[in-house]
Order: C-alpha cells, then sequence, then structure tokens
C-alpha cells in the first residue's frame, strides 16, 4: 500500500496534473480559435517578453517599476478583456453538466427548412434561433412568447407579412418548440467580416457569446447564412441547412 502511495505520489499525480492542465488549455484555445482574443493573447504575450528583457536584461528600473505594477492589476484586466469568453466556458460547462443539448426532430427540422426555403424564394428576410446548451432565456424575454408547435405554415406568417410587428425580430426554437418571436439579439461589431445586413449582424452576434445555430435568409438576394460559434458561413443550401440543424452545427465544422 505504501509503495502504491509513492508511486502516485511521485509519478502519476504529476501525470494527471499535466493532462488535466493540457485539455483544460486545449478547450480554451478551441473556443477563442479565431476571435480577436488570439491577437490580445499574443500582445500579452509580448508586454510579458518584454517584462522580462526590461529588468533582467537592459536593467530599465523606471520601466521595469512601471510594468511590474502593470501585472499587479493583470486579473481585473484579463477578467475584463475575456469576459465573453470566460462566460462562454462556464455556460458550456454549466450545459455539458446538466445536459441542456437538445436535437429537433426530423419532422420539425423538415417545416424549417421548407419554411427558409420558401423565404429565401420570396426574398422574405428571416432570423431563426436554434437553442442549444447555452440557455436562451435573456435573449426570449425580449420578445413575444409563443411556446407553440414548430410548423413552416407559423414561420411564414412571422417573417413573409413585412408589415407585421414580430417580422424584424428572431423567432427562437427550443424542445421542439418555437419559445418565442420578435426578440432582440445583440449586434456584432467585428469589422473583419463582410456583413450583408442588420440581420446577420444579429446572428454573428448571438454567435458570439452563445452555441445557438442561427438562420438568416437575406431579404436582399434571398440566400441563406448560418452563423454558429463567431462564424457566418454564406449560402447554404437547403441540403446543407438539413444537416447543420440535424447535428447542431456540427457540420459546419468540416467545411
Amino acid at each position: 500500500m505504501e509503495t502504491m502511495l509513492n508511486i502516485y505520489n511521485t509519478y502519476i499525480v504529476n501525470i494527471l496534473d499535466i493532462f488535466i492542465l493540457a485539455i483544460v488549455f486545449y478547450r480554451i484555445v478551441l473556443i477563442i480559435k479565431g476571435t480577436m482574443a488570439i491577437q490580445i493573447i499574443v500582445g500579452i504575450l509580448f508586454i510579458l517578453g518584454f517584462t522580462i528583457v526590461a529588468e533582467y536584461v537592459l536593467h530599465l528600473r523606471a520601466l521595469s517599476w512601471l510594468l511590474s505594477r502593470l501585472w499587479v492589476t493583470a486579473v481585473v484586466i484579463f477578467a475584463v478583456i475575456f469576459q465573453t469568453e470566460i462566460r462562454n466556458v462556464l455556460a458550456r460547462i454549466g450545459g455539458q453538466l446538466w445536459g441542456l443539448k437538445t436535437k429537433v426532430k426530423d419532422s420539425y427540422i423538415t417545416e424549417i427548412v421548407e419554411a427558409v426555403e420558401d423565404l429565401s424564394v420570396s426574398m422574405s428576410g428571416g432570423l431563426i434561433v436554434i437553442e442549444s446548451e447555452i440557455g436562451l432565456k435573456n435573449f426570449k424575454e425580449t420578445g413575444i412568447p409563443l411556446n407553440a408547435d414548430i410548423s413552416k405554415e407559423l414561420l411564414l406568417s412571422i417573417f413573409k407579412n413585412k408589415s407585421a410587428p414580430l417580422h424584424d425580430g428572431a423567432v427562437i426554437i427550443f424542445n421542439d418548440k418555437i419559445s418565442a418571436a420578435g426578440c432582440f439579439l445583440p449586434l456584432s461589431y467585428d469589422t473583419g467580416v463582410k456583413i450583408l445586413g442588420t440581420r446577420h449582424k444579429a446572428a454573428l452576434g448571438l454567435s458570439e457569446v452563445t452555441d445557438a445555430v442561427i438562420i438568416v435568409v437575406s431579404e436582399e438576394t434571398g440566400r441563406i447564412s448560418v452563423a454558429y460559434k463567431g462564424k457566418l458561413n454564406l449560402n447554404i443550401s437547403s441540403a446543407e441547412l438539413k444537416e447543420i440543424i440535424s447535428t447542431n452545427g456540427g457540420a459546419l465544422k468540416s467545411k
């Protein structure tokens, strides 16, 4: 027993420690990949290297003192800069632990895809959100609660009538129900992405802070787009859309 304990304390605990840290860093990299956080981290590493050079190589006392004071407040600075990424990590961990992720039934997927096809042909704008692990209650509360069964006719009645009060907002779907309509979504301010309109900005904005699949139909071109995890995928076909919804956005990873 004592030998096993010594082996654990000497070898296994270190291996376990490194393994857990590797998983944590890997998951963080996956979440921030493709976002501005990467550039921020590069900048932070540059400042860290400059601090070491200034203090231990060039011996610049005044600059070293100023930089050392900066690192004292680094925790607060990191929390402010990475508040979105930190919130996403915690929300996804919580969602996985509680098993909130759901899959839309095939019959309802058909209703959604057919409605999107109709909106595309008629060039009627549309914005449909399919909730996944991260809850969207705060966004649902900005719209009108429906809790209605998913149907092509209901979706078309919301979006095809441009004078309807709910036309310009988003429809949020969860647990095979249209939870709410006319919902307001956060706009993306990513200037590095070519955005076609307000709906696309809203779709991309929500995808940056949640893991929802957001479907956009352009009112100007009729083209179908999907926003997922901070990326806007343009010109999606009906077949691709069906696969994307079926896999909760997983089909986009191979694109």
